[in-house]
């Protein structure tokens, strides 16, 4: 079928099954009759687009070599050509529903509700979530904010109006129990889904709302009526459903894909809630209990074992598949304890440091039981007997460090969420002693002393550098990149400020034999014996392997910024490298 024709029998089909519904005056609010013809017409248009899908396939198929080529040239010319029936077609399909965005947008999401009430948890969800996730990723590349509006209102709008309360009882109805209802039907007739339809639901519909979250922008100083603000609330609010409703199905298909789906989509969900909205300290402390009841297992996994190359992160790679099974659950439950243990930091860090709680304005005392959760972390990673000894416990501090830097090395765009997120830790110079009748502010600063060191700003930058083998073209593909550029940007700016301020401490890691080994995350291939993997023990062989990598990564970016090659403007961060040159000249 030729392209061309495909847009002249879409517009005819579109008018005929569904423009009539654009001329009802009560659309707005459908009567039942009007509801149910509606979902009859939109099924009719799915079908006969389905079939038109398959057709092509088949005619693909059958075509081959030269005239495949013409034939497609020729199509490509009518739906380029301005005076032709087909452009003029398209033309018109896109006029009417640009002419009626807002109605188009809301029927889809009323449709999209239609089918969760009545036919809950529907069998093709992911056509419907997938619509909707399709149609946000084109307005964000828009960057239209009028549009953006209309569409994030009327997601808000419809989540507002589904019965949550029936959503809850099939699920209920449902857990452990995979088989249809006795008369054989599903949720489409008020029967129960089966186990694999409602997963598949569930994940649908919560990869849809991290698409959601991802694509909005939260401002603190709205009204608290704006769309954006809306939908970040009514997400927040369905959380505690959607850990109800997908725990049972982590629990009993427990290693299977849809259950690593499912924890990795929740996971990210919240992880992308912290950054875009504030949270209430109640509703932060209940995800740190729900991480500890459920995920207890990634928090408390010793990050010192955590060894070089441990993770090879091949999925989606055809290497992949020459894995294991052990290999395959390894690499994600590596992945799902890198999304716990960022998640656990999010919501702790939240309570610890912000000014709400450390100004006790919080009247249920989030920040004594956030620096609760934070001290049985430490306690377990690096027990408090260790601190005794200065010697040993900086050896043990370095080590937790590194394996840290370790564990977020494979995934970059997780590495440098968690590398911004420890660079709001405030530096605290010196421990208090441990004695009888300390009071619990002592406490609260022991806690703090601990995650200062082990969290040291300079000393994970210079583990960031060791585990990059110092290679400066691997920081050069980071700050160019669209996905995490920004990000590698503000954390070197933000880095080398810090470690202009502390000098010494940079000068003089590594501690001796405080690191062995360093990561695979490089661009160039060294030998087994080099220089690099002994830096543990050479202190000045350090300094210097950092100094030329950022000195280059210095002269990489200014020849790159005069061509106009560099993607933004990097002035800022060649002044802070300048800087840093400065101090290595006065080092030497």
């Amino acid at each position: 079928m030729a392209t061309g024709k495909i847009v002249s029998r879409l517009h005819l089909l579109i008018d005929r099954c569904v423009r009539r519904y654009t001329e009802i005056e009560e659309v707005s609010s459908p009567t039942k009759e009007i509801e149910k013809d509606l979902l009859l017409s939109l099924s009719q248009v799915l079908r006969e687009i389905q079939s038109w899908i398959n057709e092509i396939a088949s005619d693909s198929s059958e075509e081959a070599g030269e005239k495949t080529i013409d034939h497609e040239d020729e199509t490509t010319a009518a739906l380029y050509d301005p005076e032709s029936e087909e452009y003029l077609c398209l033309e018109r399909l896109v006029a009417d529903l640009g002419s009626q965005w807002d109605d188009f947008i809301r029927l889809l999401c009323e449709c999209l509700r239609l089918a969760v009430v009545y036919s809950c948890p529907i069998p093709d969800s992911e056509i419907g979530f997938g619509i909707l996730r399709n149609i946000l990723k084109r307005l964000s590349q828009e960057e239209n904010e009028e549009l953006l509006d209309v569409y994030l209102e009327s997601v808000n709008s419809t989540l507002a109006k589904i019965p949550w309360c029936r959503v809850d009882t099939l699920f209920s109805h449902q857990h452990g129990n995979g088989e249809r209802n006795s008369q054989g039907q599903n949720g489409a007739l008020g029967g129960t889904p089966t186990s694999e339809e409602a997963t598949v639901f569930l994940g649908n519909f919560v990869q849809f709302l991290c698409s959601v979250v991802q694509q909005v922008r939260f401002a603190e100083d709205n009204d608290g009526f704006e769309p954006t603000h809306l939908i970040l609330q009514k997400t927040i609010e369905l959380i505690p459903d959607l850990l109800c409703w997908c725990q049972p199905k982590l629990e009993s298909q427990s290693g299977s894909c849809m259950s690593r789906y499912l924890g990795h989509k929740l996971l990210v969900l919240m992880i992308r809630l912290t950054y875009q909205s504030n949270i209430k300290c109640t509703i932060l402390l209940s995800w740190l209990e729900y991480l500890q009841r459920h995920f207890q297992g990634f928090l408390q996994h010793t990050l010192t074992r955590f060894e070089p190359d441990q993770d090879n992160c091949l999925e989606g790679s055809p290497f992949f598949v020459s894995l294991s099974d052990r290999e395959v659950n390894e690499t994600h439950s590596n992945h799902l304890q890198r999304l716990t243990v960022l998640l656990f930091l999010r919501c702790s860090f939240t309570l610890l440091y912000s000014n709400r709680h450390t100004n006790k304005h919080c009247e249920f005392d989030c920040r004594k039981k956030g620096m609760e959760e934070m001290f049985k972390w430490i306690e377990g990673q690096v027990p408090g007997d260790t601190f005794s000894d200065h010697g040993t416990y900086t050896k043990k501090s370095v080590d937790f460090s590194t394996s840290f830097v370790r564990l977020f090395m494979h995934e970059d765009d997780l590495l440098f969420k968690v590398l911004l997120q420890l660079l709001s830790i405030p530096l605290h110079e010196k421990e208090l002693l441990n004695v009888e009748g300390h009071s619990l502010q002592d406490e609260e600063q022991t806690i703090l002393f601990r995650l200062s060191t082990l969290f040291n700003p300079v000393i994970l930058f210079c583990i960031f550098l060791s585990e990059l083998h110092y290679d400066h073209q691997v920081l050069l593909d980071y700050l160019i990149s669209k996905d995490i550029g920004a990000s590698c940007a503000e954390y070197l700016l933000r880095c080398l400020r810090t470690v202009c301020d502390s000098w010494t401490v940079f000068v003089e890691f590594p501690f001796e034999g405080s690191t062995n080994a360093s990561s695979s995350k490089r661009r160039k291939v060294l030998t087994e014996n080099s220089e690099v993997e002994q830096n543990g023990k050479l202190h000045p062989q350090a300094f210097e392997d950092a100094k030329d990598c950022l000195i280059s990564l210095q002269n990489s970016v200014v020849k790159l910024h005069q061509k106009k090659l560099f993607p933004y403007n990097p002035e800022a961060l060649l002044r802070r490298l300048s800087r840093f040159q400065e101090l290595c000249l006065s080092h030497e």
